[in-house]
């Protein structure tokens, strides 16, 4: 079937390129029967093992490719090995590194034309343009050692793109008409870099959740938004804390400063009109960035369900007696894929693990002492101002004064089309933003310089804890829960990064732009950040949850809504005694949805049902709560559970603004059933919980009628969905799609929309046990970018099947 699928693609594409489509895609010189198709298809051969010396290298260098096209790189210096990981990764993801710099510098519509041109000035009016740019600038003196590195790996890059001729260019070139840069340089790293700074933590509700606020008074919105909540386990646990000399309480936090924030009488809630789709998803309408529906998988920013998994047990939890590490990391999923796999032999290291193009390095890796994994920690890292302009829009009012603005101009090249100017200005905390609601400008830690490439070069040369630790000191962003295991015998877990203090604490909502009173005036210290070194539990997990209990003097965020994963994981974990590799993989794997139980039990006593809903009813009851691909019950829960949240925030405050996470529900349902949340808008009588529930079963119970009560297996329902990184439709060809899937919203194994688009990027298991360490892991897709390699989507039904490939750290040596 591998060797039949270069042909199947090519007659697709063939195909598919006579028909007209929209958008800058040509297909007549893909045609040719010489340099066209049949020559992508031609170069789409596995590369071979090599001994190579490129212009600039010390001393040659062997590249051993192994048969899923893996390069381990055996290097006699850091910088030779920097040189053949650039020289490989552009070979097989070149188009992938220059559409992620284009992304990041809002260079999109030179490429695609002017559909991408929102997407290249989102780019700009966010500043994220301007702070590529400058970080680049401020690369060789910031960080010295790192832009040597930086350097050579875009010398290798450079080696290989000096090779191509027109005919050899990868396949999106030449269907768009286009041409790959002339050389790649260190902004396409810094460019990286800003993007996944973007994707984890560019989280912009800050305007949604001030309107809603301003409509419902902040003692309502106290409750519906808390700050802490007793639904999740942190990931550091009340008596693990020490955040610092003499460690906190709940009670010296109770006595911390609160926000600045705008009042709510100064916001008003805008008329937008409720969308459809969202009326399908709970807790929809939540996604915390939009740029009116952008297609480019690769612009979204941070929304949730880009999060990740990982836990580890120590020697005293582990059938071995050493750690064992997990993780899986929540993002996108597309093809190209996001990851890159390597291993790489230096005097200094011996690491394997994935990177992303244009990285000097690997960023999650394994080496023969030491492991480790990241979760976001979706930490708040974005602040909103509200400011105010004089009438000339020249200056901005400060601290009692007027201060002039900066203003800063630029162009957007936009294919077939004339240039675009463009003008953006800027106060010292960010760039301005003009909305129909007024002027805001954002602050967001990706606007300074970060060492996180710092990081990740002495993670990747750290034999124990201790050499680990240093090394993640100089990590700024995105902020990540890091977890460690080595042969040392230490697991350990500290939320890491530039976490701002606010001026006067808690900064959830638009804040007052007009006085410094609500500046960042510093960052937490590394020490004052959540962690624990081995705990006394004998195991870690973080899910994307809040990272530190009450007691934690330090604001993280608000109304954290990754609470299931964390109580599903700690189940597992707590409910034996000792853990196998297998069965930390197995728990990767795990589809079992927690809120089934919580969100099914108060049918129990609904009375008054119609015969489908008790059908319904009965059905859910016996549900164990898997959401298998061969379940024929979670289609039921999923029409019950999207109903429950259709019935009972039906407010126009909720679709216009942010939704409670529906625990809410549970709580409100819990505490005062006959609540005033629990009254439907549409209707003239006063509802209860009860009411509620019992609307959402009929409402499901509906729906399962009008199927004819047909038991449709999930994996029918549920499907994976892998765009080409460009999203284009005429790409189509390029995509994997249809797949089924299982798993839910906040099961370990996610599945947060439908098609599945964001779920497992890299899973991987490491057992100390040995030395080198045992290890497997896997990502969707595969090494190759070219679509005609049997390589591009190698990994695929392994992924899907919880499978792994085995890793070797002595492949090379």
């Amino acid at each position: 079937m591998r060797v039949l699928f270069p042909a199947v693609l090519l007659a697709a594409l063939i195909y598919g390129l006579h028909i007209p489509v929209s958008g800058s895609f040509q297909a007549g010189p893909m045609l040719e029967p010489v340099d066209g198709l049949w020559k992508t298809a031609r170069l789409a051969k596995p590369w071979q093992s090599e001994t190579i010396k490129l212009d600039g290298m010390q001393d040659s260098v062997r590249v051993e490719m192994d048969e899923r096209g893996v390069p381990h790189i055996n290097a006699s210096s850091d910088l030779d090995a920097m040189a053949a990981l650039g020289y490989t990764v552009v070979r097989d993801r070149l188009f992938e590194v220059d559409f992620i710099h284009r992304v990041s510098t809002g260079r999109l519509s030179d490429l695609l034309g002017s559909a991408a041109l929102r997407i290249d000035r989102h780019f700009h009016e966010t500043g994220i343009v301007d702070a590529v740019r400058r970080n680049t600038e401020l690369l060789p003196n910031r960080m010295p050692r790192e832009y040597e590195a930086v350097l050579a790996y875009m010398q290798g890059a450079n080696t290989w793109l000096a090779t191509l001729d027109p005919s050899a260019y990868p396949l999106e070139y030449r269907l768009l008409g286009a041409e790959p840069p002339q050389e790649l340089t260190p902004e396409h790293t810094m460019a990286l870099y800003a993007y996944m700074a973007y994707d984890l933590s560019f989280r912009n509700s800050d305007r949604r959740h001030s309107q809603t606020q301003a409509a419902l008074g902040n003692e309502v919105y106290q409750q519906l938004f808390p700050e802490f909540s007793t639904w999740e386990i942190p990931i550091i646990r009340e008596e693990e804390g020490n955040w610092g000399p003499g460690g906190f309480t709940a009670a010296d936090r109770e006595s911390a400063p609160t926000s600045a924030a705008v009042s709510a009488s100064s916001m008003s809630v805008t008329d937008s009109p409720r969308v459809d789709h969202a009326r399908t998803n709970p807790e929809a309408g939540q996604s915390t960035y939009s740029t009116e529906a952008l297609s480019i998988p690769m612009a979204e920013g941070f929304i949730e369900g880009k999060g990740s998994n990982n836990w580890a047990v120590s020697g005293s939890r582990s059938v071995t007696g050493m750690p064992i590490l997990a993780g899986d990391m929540h993002l996108t999923l597309s093809l190209p894929a996001i990851w890159y796999e390597a291993h790489m032999i230096t005097p200094t290291t011996n690491v394997y693990g994935v990177t992303f193009p244009a990285v000097p390095g690997i960023v999650e890796g394994i080496t023969p002492t030491i492991a480790w994994a990241f979760t976001n920690t979706g930490s708040d890292q974005l602040d909103t101002y509200r400011i105010q302009l004089n009438a000339e829009r020249t200056q901005y009012f400060f601290d009692g004064t007027w201060r002039d603005l900066e203003i800063k101009t630029d162009t957007i090249r936009v294919k077939d089309a004339d240039p675009v100017p463009i003008t953006i200005p800027y106060t010292h905390f960010g760039p301005v933003q003009q909305l129909d609601e007024g002027d805001f400008v954002i602050r967001w830690v990706g606007h300074e310089f970060g060492t996180t490439f710092a990081a990740i070069w002495d993670m990747n040369r750290a034999t124990n804890y201790e050499e680990f630790e240093l090394a993640t000191r100089q990590w700024d962003y995105p902020m990540q829960n890091i977890l460690y295991a080595g042969r040392d015998s230490v697991i350990a877990i500290r939320s890491t990064g530039l976490l701002p203090i606010r001026g006067h604490g808690n900064a959830h909502g638009v804040l007052d732009g007009t006085t410094s009173d609500t500046e960042w005036i510093g960052r937490v210290p590394f020490n004052e950040l959540p962690h624990v070194v081995e705990p006394a539990k004998g195991y870690l997990a973080s899910t994307n949850q809040r990272p530190a209990p009450e007691g934690y003097p330090h604001y993280l965020g608000q109304d954290w809504r990754a609470v299931f994963r964390s109580v599903r994981i700690d189940e597992l974990l707590s409910s034996k005694q000792r853990h196998s590799a297998d069965d930390l993989a197995l728990y990767q794997s795990d589809q079992k949805a927690v809120q089934v139980t919580h969100f099914v039990a108060p049918l129990d006593s609904l009375e008054d049902l119609s015969e489908g809903a008790e059908r319904m009813r009965r059905r859910l009851q016996a549900f164990d709560g898997v959401m298998s691909v061969e379940s024929t019950d979670a289609r039921l829960f999923d029409w019950y559970y999207n109903a429950l949240w259709r019935e009972m925030w039906d407010e126009d405050v909720f679709w216009s603004g942010v939704a409670p996470k529906d625990v809410r529900i549970l709580e409100l349902a819990q505490s005062d059933p006959e609540h005033v949340w629990f009254d439907r808008v549409d209707t003239p009588e006063r509802e209860t919980a009860a009411d509620v529930f019992r609307g959402a079963l009929e409402n499901a119970a509906e729906q399962w009628a009008d199927d004819d009560y047909a038991d449709v297996p999930w994996g029918e329902v549920q499907t994976l969905q892998m765009q080409h990184i460009t999203g284009a439709e005429p790409l189509r060809a390029l995509w994997r799609e249809n797949m089924p899937f299982g798993g839910y919203r906040e099961t370990l194994s996610p599945s947060r929309t439908n098609p599945v688009r964001f779920s497992a990027s890299w899973r991987v298991v490491v057992d100390f046990a040995t030395s080198p360490p045992q290890a497997r892991g896997i990502y969707p897709g595969g090494q190759s970018g070219n679509p005609f390699s049997t390589l591009y989507d190698a990994h695929i039904q392994k992924f899907l099947d919880f499978d792994y490939y085995a890793i070797d750290l002595t492949t090379g040596l």
